[in-house]
């Protein structure tokens, strides 16, 4: 057994799990005009954090969002835990991806007693959206390997950058007036603990995850089957030991592109072999946007809530992840 539990969420729509949450089952979206411009001149649409001033930029607005998501973890859970003993996965961007450096970024953070927030054993995973999958997965083998009592994973991206920005809409990937299909840019932090057994009532139980790589990315000129990520999700279902069907509800980090919005449903239409009445698939991007690497751990986020407070549409929910250079993820979590 694997537990994941929320310590911190910052993102345009809260500034905690709960309220981040609470806005994506609301349908409530953060959407506004960034301080860029496309390259036809109009302003960019964003989501972005408004505590942070929109004149820090690059890496120093990484910085701050690290800082925000330290600031604010619960002390009710915080103070329980041993800082500076647990090791620390950053969750980051996949290489060569546009945006600020991340180097170093963890390493002045202290949790409110001084402490520092990593230990040995720390490290980055830089895989874009599907860090947070790869990053439970290193953390159970931490686990099973060592005796420290959890592991932390902090996600931290944002697109509210130059850089990005550039990127997408040079490449017709960001969503504006004349582009509608692409995404529109976010960003967010995330923290989370992973343990053996549960050390607090909310969190969510990880039954399954799957890995796998997929070449016919957005980027090529290949048709999509989606056999990367059928691959993670059978891998995710079979560790599990439950089939598609008994999958109740779903959560994506699909963030507006059509091609990512079919490779999902052809991905369950491959596992499928029994007819449910339904099985709904809650997108985090429609409130916040695309928020790259931290979009999978927002969605154990936002699953956490949902069991928490008695309004998951089942007991058995699916997460999925896709980066941009072909990762695909899948993870089978209960409460």
């Amino acid at each position: 057994m694997t537990a994941v539990s929320c310590l911190s969420l910052i993102s345009p729509v809260g500034y905690c799990a709960a309220s981040t949450a609470a806005a994506v089952r609301a349908s409530i979206a953060a959407f506004a005009a960034l301080p860029y411009r496309d390259i036809n001149g109009e302003p960019i649409r964003g989501a972005s954090i408004e505590a942070i001033p929109g004149e820090i930029r690059g890496r120093d607005r990484l910085a701050a969002l690290a800082r925000l998501a330290i600031d604010q973890v619960d002390p009710s859970l915080g103070d329980q835990l041993p800082w500076g003993d647990m090791p620390l996965v950053l969750c980051a961007r996949e290489p060569g991806a546009q945006g600020a450096r991340m180097n170093g970024i963890l390493s002045d953070l202290r949790y409110r007693n001084g402490a520092p927030i990593s230990g040995a054993r720390s490290g980055h995973i830089a895989a874009g959206q599907i860090s947070a999958f790869a990053a439970i997965e290193q953390s159970r083998k931490i686990l099973r390997e060592s005796s420290v009592e959890g592991c932390l994973i902090m996600a931290i991206d944002s697109l509210i950058d130059t850089r990005a920005l550039n990127w997408l809409d040079q490449h017709k990937r960001l969503k504006t007036s004349e582009q509608t299909d692409g995404v529109i840019p976010g960003e967010a932090a995330c923290l989370s603990l992973v343990t053996r057994k549960p050390l607090f009532d909310s969190r969510v139980t990880v039954r399954g995850v799957g890995l796998a790589m997929e070449t016919a990315t957005v980027l090529s000129e290949e048709p999509s089957r989606a056999d990367g990520l059928t691959e993670a999700m059978r891998l995710a279902l079979q560790e599990a030991g439950i089939a598609m069907h008994d999958v109740d509800w779903r959560l994506s980090d699909v963030a507006g592109e059509s091609f990512a919005f079919e490779e999902l449903a052809l991905a369950q239409m491959r596992l499928v072999r029994r007819v449910r009445a339904e099985q709904l698939v809650w997108l985090a991007a429609d409130c916040m946007g695309d928020c790259g690497a931290a979009a999978g751990l927002i969605q154990f986020a936002i699953a956490e809530q949902a069991f928490t407070r008695g309004y998951a549409p089942g007991a058995v929910a699916a997460l999925h992840g896709s980066s941009l250079h072909g990762g695909r993820a899948a993870a089978i979590i209960t409460h």
